[in-house]
């Protein structure tokens, strides 16, 4: 049986197939300063046995025969082509050429010798680089350009400076079927011949500077075939962003010193530097003079703010402030004086949250690049659209009349619930199309390559080829990969996508990247949408039902679902999108979400995925907090949804400072947006009212830590009992010694009660005071949370 299949990658950039034949190319990127000659494809049968990341079926594909006119380089007796490099080989060509022979040898069983062209020239070969058999017109002027033809039996692969023959090859690679998804998994086709027709093709990136970070780009050929860098070769290690700190360590000035950071108009502040000082200045160009010693090969060095929304109020820092109308200019003309002291280097900084605004002044150096930053805006809506990020598309335009090195960092996922579904992928065709159109040929959308996280292969396959082409024809490159990475399922996850996307749109609803799934609850995590959604992923999991790896990945995919349906149940513990049911008076677990969170952890363990979020939430931690949170404390309970008064009031944004969540009988787990009360700053009294007099052993109370979220454990936590609510008693004070840098997510504050009649519980809390010393901001205060009471 012959199945036809889908065009590959780059094929799908073209349209249609007899323009391809009659010489005409795709239409153009409009970056391209060079579009010659004409591309042709080829014409195969592929057989591709069972092995590791591949699906045993035959393939044919049969794309243009009417323009055969190929060149044969493998068949069954071998292959009498031979790659040929300089002599004095780039690493780049030497790469290159280890690619396309590795590639080749997977593909066809027959080994490629690699060759200098100090050998005598062959009637076969494929040349990669600038041999002494290329001719000089044939080389790309953009450093990551190349340009692939055929000439007699010669095949030339040429680039510019930078990796532009390690794209060609990978260009041709795709042509030819071979896919790479991650660092781990590839679709690789088993031919029995390999052929190539005709081709003159010229490609450029339309973006100089391409960046999606991650722990998958660590690996240096899955980054190449994607075709974009990283931030390790972007800037030396420490000096990417948010330098500050680096650059004039509070723990080095600040005692004696205090007049080189932040003023706030009350107090000095070590959360930001004071930019129009000048000895601030000359530290700056004296450190970085030092580190580029170190770094000499790195031409990249920021000098930017820290990550909090502190800047200085000095009479002088307000002055520039005021004839800027921004908080950006005294930071531009700060950076303006390094970027002088070092001509030969690009000095970058922030264009974020304060410092967003263009100043109206101030013009930042030619050798200043901003990075220019969208964290506040809408995910569910392209920018140039939203009315909500109207003052963004204000900023980018207003940008781009001062700056012409403007780096864009996008985001492009949830950082508090990265394994979450987040359907932000119709946006980003228009938003790049936005920020190309808008003079910027810089960036960095960010969106955390790492196993496991919601659809990373995807995103990542999805924004590296919009990155090099804005004007892609994007479905085709998604439906390109679905087929590929998911095969016989690919149609029910595509339906899948295609309604989440569908409901996200329809809902109205913003997207916000820290926000958890139960705000769309009633959108498109609704009731409905979540069971079709499980229709798509039970017919994904029965149509590669005996394919082990293929039903891996679908399992991978629905882990996001599954995520989505855990954290809204914990908002609606004893409802009907909760975790237990309520049968006469008793609290049952339902085993449909009990077996959701250990299929959920099987599959996690199973791929010895990470982390679930950009906090470093490992799996474990996540199993093991939900345990708890699902392990409610109702039977024999006697504080089970009894009345509590506090003192003074919780925050109200977490969980509406309601403070009947403290005996609601929930626990709550990991994230403290849920079921968890919180004060800052502050020492709390909390009382519950057990309505009637009880004889309880054990009273407890739980707390909550999370470091990076200036969440501290309280520094003591006092328990007293009453019968009548006048007269109380100390039962026990307990203490969280040491400076809490590293503390169990939660605590449990157990009190042995005698056992003597009492209706009153109080507790006393004292908060951890000001944030420690090894704290980004030490000094400020902390925050306290505290969840379940019980009495047993």
């Amino acid at each position: 049986m012959k199945l036809k299949h889908g065009v590959s990658l780059r094929n799908s950039r073209q349209t249609d197939a007899s323009r391809r034949c009659s010489g005409m190319n795709r239409k153009p990127n409009p970056s391209m300063m060079k579009i010659k000659g004409i591309r042709y494809f080829y014409q195969q049968t592929i057989i591709i046995p069972m092995k590791k990341h591949t699906t045993p079926f035959l393939l044919s594909l049969v794309l243009f025969s009417a323009c055969d006119r190929s060149l044969q380089i493998v068949d069954q007796n071998g292959s009498p082509y031979s790659i040929v490099i300089p002599a004095r080989a780039s690493a780049t060509d030497s790469t290159a050429a280890r690619y396309l022979a590795t590639a080749i040898m997977e593909m066809t069983g027959t080994l490629l010798p690699i060759v200098t062209d100090s050998q005598p020239k062959t009637e076969k070969e494929i040349c990669i680089g600038t041999t002494n058999r290329t001719a000089p017109e044939a080389v790309p002027d953009h450093p990551d350009g190349f340009h692939i033809k055929t000439a007699d039996y010669h095949i030339m692969i040429t680039g510019g400076t930078g990796k532009g023959s390690i794209y060609g090859v990978i260009d041709l690679l795709e042509t030819w079927g071979y896919r790479t998804f991650s660092p781990a998994e590839s679709f690789i086709p088993q031919m029995e011949k390999l052929t190539i027709q005709p081709i003159d093709f010229w490609d450029e990136p339309a973006n100089s500077l391409r960046i999606i970070n991650g722990r998958m780009t660590s690996d240096p050929a899955f980054v190449d075939w994607l075709r974009i860098s990283t931030i390790a070769e972007m800037s030396p290690p420490g000096y990417y962003v948010h330098t500050f700190e680096r650059l004039v360590p509070r723990a080095d000035y600040f005692e004696d010193h205090p007049e080189y950071y932040a003023w706030l108009g009350h107090k000095y502040s070590f959360d930001q530097l004071c930019p129009s000082n000048p000895e601030v200045r000359d530290l700056i160009i004296e450190r970085l003079g030092e580190e580029m010693k170190k770094y000499p090969d790195f031409d990249t060095w920021s000098v930017s703010q820290n990550d909090n929304f502190t800047y200085c109020h000095c009479d002088i820092c307000m002055t520039i402030i005021d004839e800027d109308e921004s908080p950006a200019g005294p930071l531009i003309r700060l950076v303006n004086a390094v970027a002088a002291t070092y001509p030969d280097k690009t000095i970058s900084t922030l264009a974020y949250q304060f410092s967003r605004p263009a100043p109206k002044v101030t013009r930042p150096a030619d050798n200043v690049m901003v990075m220019l930053c969208t964290i506040e805006l809408n995910r569910s809506r392209p920018i140039e659209n939203d009315s909500l990020s109207q003052s963004f598309v204000k900023d980018i335009e207003e940008w781009g009349q001062i700056c012409q090195n403007i780096y864009l960092w996008d985001y492009t996922i949830n950082f508090n619930h990265s394994i979450s579904p987040f359907p932000n992928f119709h946006v980003f065709q228009p938003n790049l199309q936005f920020f190309y159109e808008n003079q910027i040929r810089k960036q960095f959308p960010q969106s955390n390559l790492l196993e496991g996280l919601e659809m990373v292969e995807l995103r990542a396959r999805l924004l590296s080829a919009l990155m090099w082409d804005p004007y892609i024809n994007l479905d085709s490159v998604k439906t390109d990969f679905l087929e590929h990475f998911y095969g016989k399922a690919s149609p029910a996850i595509a339906a899948y996508l295609e309604l989440m996307e569908k409901e996200l749109i329809s809902s109205g609803k913003i997207l916000y990247i820290y926000e958890p799934p139960n705000n769309h609850a009633d959108g498109y995590l609704s009731t409905e949408n979540v069971a079709s959604y499980n229709r798509f992923f039970d017919e994904a999991e029965r149509a590669e039902s005996s394919d082990a790896v293929l039903l891996n990945r679908v399992q991978i995919a629905r882990l996001p679902l599954q995520y989505a349906m855990m954290e809204i149940g914990k908002n609606d513990m004893f409802g009907p999108r909760g975790w237990y049911l309520e049968q006469d008076g008793r609290f049952i677990l339902r085993k449909d979400m009990a077996n959701t969170l250990e299929d959920f952890y099987r599959v996690c363990k199973k791929n010895k995925l990470v982390t679930l979020n950009e906090r470093s939430l490992t799996p474990e931690i996540y199993y093991e907090s939900t345990k708890r949170f699902i392990d409610v404390k109702v039977e024999g309970n006697l504080a089970f949804r009894k009345p509590v008064t506090v003192t003074p009031a919780p925050a109200a944004k977490y969980s509406g400072g309601d403070p009947m969540v403290l005996t609601n009988g929930v626990q709550g787990a990991h994230d403290f947006n849920v079921h968890w009360l919180g004060w800052w700053g502050e020492d709390a009294q909390i009382t519950v009212d057990l309505e009637e007099v009880a004889t309880p052993t054990t009273i407890n109370i739980g707390t909550l830590w999370d470091g990076k979220s200036w969440i501290l454990h309280p520094a003591t936590v006092t328990c007293l009992v009453s019968e009548d609510g006048d007269h109380f008693r100390n039962i026990g004070t307990q203490k969280v010694r040491g400076d809490q840098q590293t503390e169990a997510t939660t605590r449990k504050f157990a009190f042995a009660c005698s056992g003597a009649s009492i209706r009153y519980i109080r507790f006393e809390i004292k908060g951890a005071g000001p944030l420690p010393r090894w704290h980004a901001s030490e000094g400020e205060p902390s925050w306290f949370f505290v969840d379940e009471i019980t009495a047993f």
